[in-house]
């Protein structure tokens, strides 16, 4: 197996700063873990969840990480690029594990994933992870097919790491019978030479040179190659890259007739002392004494290096015997993790199922609460019922067209409907006057917005949560001018809340166009050239240009102006402008 490509690696490939490194991460992630369940924070939790498996993951505990992604994946939202590395994380437990089908499995979903995100890098390297996984599983075909779609994307988009892949490529297409091997390796060197001046050749890039020439019979050319790449690769740390280059050194110098600098450099690979860590390339190093030492004739020696051979590949077999055993045991636990797993989120769908039907059965009950104030307030100026449900309409399609959501656009509207509510508590002898009202009764008509603000936020209104607290907001905010000439409280701009200076602008047409008996229904036209007129003094301009572009696309509701029938009192507009009626414009 090759872990160069994967994000993870074999636990005992760690140093120990490394591995003290994890531990301190994992501690981290499990402190994390518990503040984002106390708070309810499911993106953080997710989070901390696949922090805590990449450090099981790299910690030895490839079961307890798998646990710890699949329950981060329950707490992702719709982010495909989140899940694709979560389940890249989960591929590599699984790898950890010997469970390569399930490692295929997960790796193809989370490509799938990087795709529907656009991310190309995430691409690139899931594709890397693949081949590596087909070429360590002997799918040398499904390897090179891989490897062709990474070239051609890297090509194609100008990435880096072209003669990485075009390397691999190489190596998996060199592990294919000979009548099976593409006719444009032999013209492989010249492709991986001309790529050298722009991704200077590393350690890695030269051994496989040396693999390539050593292929075509060109011991010269690969006894250099491999010179160049064992240094390289000792110094990047590659200890069992640079044994498996010093065996191939040793084949070409054989091939060339200098069986004694073979024997040279199969002795010095043997006395490193890493050499024993990586028992395949011990093995290898061991087979090539044995022809060396065939070849010089002293076949005790080459007697003795075959033995040695054996009995590491032997240990190869038993060792890899025991971690499936270990790796099969490991299944079984984490199926009884899945199903618990499992049990997790179907409880979270059904809490998630109840508190949808709590949330929508609340949402009735305030619609209810809402119509019934508003129908309360409304009957009491005049029994005109659409006025209250047209504002609120009105008033929700300005505020998607300003751009707010459209579930907040939704609740504006709605609490729009209650913004004159203040007048049930209005004495009907100024309500219902229908002479002019003296100064004193303007004030006390002025009052319905604090009034309705403090119906609404009484104690027992509380319990409405927010929707009544942004509908007490309009209350009393919906005669503030744009020029701070309003009332009650004279803001001025944009310290006067959203919702109050839409509902200015919607509750202002809805006055102009409806007949009262002491004047009669604006046209269309003659209520919008008065709200052009006054954006920037009256009302909020922004607010002003949302409803005319609506009205124009007649894309605001249907309104239901009044027929003059109902007998509403003469002091609409003194309360609405704190002025004198507007004069019809001509």
């Amino acid at each position: 197996m090759t872990w160069t490509s994967l994000p993870c690696g074999p636990p005992d490939a760690l140093s120990l700063p490394d591995r003290q490194r994890w531990e301190v991460t994992l501690r981290d992630a499990r402190r994390r873990d518990e503040q984002a369940r106390q708070a309810g924070d499911d993106e953080g939790l997710a989070a901390a969840l696949h922090a805590q498996g990449a450090a099981l993951n790299r910690l030895g505990r490839p079961r307890e990480a798998i646990g710890a992604l699949l329950e981060s994946v329950a707490y992702l939202g719709h982010d495909p690029h989140a899940q694709a590395c979560v389940w890249r994380e989960a591929a590599c437990a699984h790898l950890n594990l010997d469970d390569g089908t399930a490692a295929q499995e997960y790796l193809a979903l989370a490509l799938r994933l990087a795709r529907t995100a656009g991310d190309l890098k995430l691409q690139l390297d899931l594709l890397d992870d693949l081949a590596t996984l087909h070429a360590a599983h002997g799918d040398l075909h499904a390897a090179c097919d891989t490897l062709r779609a990474s070239l051609g994307l890297r090509r194609a988009h100008r990435q880096p790491g072209l003669t990485r892949t075009l390397i691999r490529l190489t190596l998996a297409e060199l592990d294919l019978p000979p009548h099976e091997q593409p006719a444009a390796l032999g013209a492989r060197t010249r492709e991986l030479a001309a790529l050298a001046p722009s991704e200077p050749l590393g350690g890695e890039s030269w051994a496989t040179l040396a693999l390539l020439h050593l292929h075509q019979q060109q011991p010269e050319a690969a006894l250099h190659a491999a010179a160049q790449a064992t240094p390289l690769l000792r110094a990047g740390g590659q200890g069992r890259a640079a044994l498996r280059t010093q065996a191939t050194q040793a084949r070409a110098a054989l091939l060339l007739g200098r069986p004694a600098e073979a024997q040279a450099l199969v002795q010095e690979a043997l006395r490193d002392p890493a050499s024993p860590a990586h028992p395949h390339e011990h093995a290898e190093l061991h087979l090539v004494g044995s022809d060396v030492c065939a070849h010089l004739g002293d076949y005790p020696q080459a007697l003795a290096h075959h033995r040695q051979y054996h009995q590491l590949d032997a240990q190869a077999r038993r060792g890899h015997q025991q971690e499936r055993a270990r790796a099969a045991q490991a299944r079984v636990a984490l199926d009884v993790t899945r199903h618990e797993a499992q049990l997790h989120r179907q409880r979270n769908d059904e809490l998630e199922a109840i508190v949808q039907a709590r949330t929508l059965e609340l949402r009735r009950s305030q619609r209810a609460v809402i119509d019934l104030l508003a129908s309360a307030a409304e009957f009491r100026d005049a029994p005109l019922g659409p006025h209250t449900r047209w504002v609120g309409d009105a008033t929700g399609a300005v505020a998607r067209h300003l751009g707010l959501p459209a579930p907040q656009a939704e609740e504006l509207g709605l609490a729009a409907r209650l913004h004159d509510v203040g007048k049930i508590g209005i004495p009907d002898s100024i309500l219902l006057k229908e002479g002019p009202l003296t100064p004193d009764e303007r004030d006390i008509i002025a009052t319905h917005t604090t009034l309705g603000a403090q119906l609404l936020t009484q104690p027992g209104a509380a319990d409405g949560g927010p929707l009544l607290h942004l509908a007490a907001q309009i209350a009393l905010s919906h005669h503030e001018c744009w020029d701070g000439s309003g009332y009650p409280r004279a803001l001025r701009g944009p310290d006067i809340p959203l919702g109050g200076r839409i509902v200015r602008v919607v509750d202002a047409f809805d006055a102009l166009i409806s007949a009262r008996p002491y004047k009669p229904a604006w046209t269309d036209g003659d209520a919008l050239q008065y709200l052009r007129q006054h954006a920037g003094t009256l009302f909020d301009p922004a607010c002003v240009r949302a409803f005319t572009e609506l009205h124009a696309a007649a894309q605001l509701p249907p309104a239901t102006p009044g027929d003059g029938s109902a007998p509403e009192p003469p002091v609409r507009w003194l309360i609405l402008n704190s002025c004198a009626p507007p004069r019809r414009p001509h």
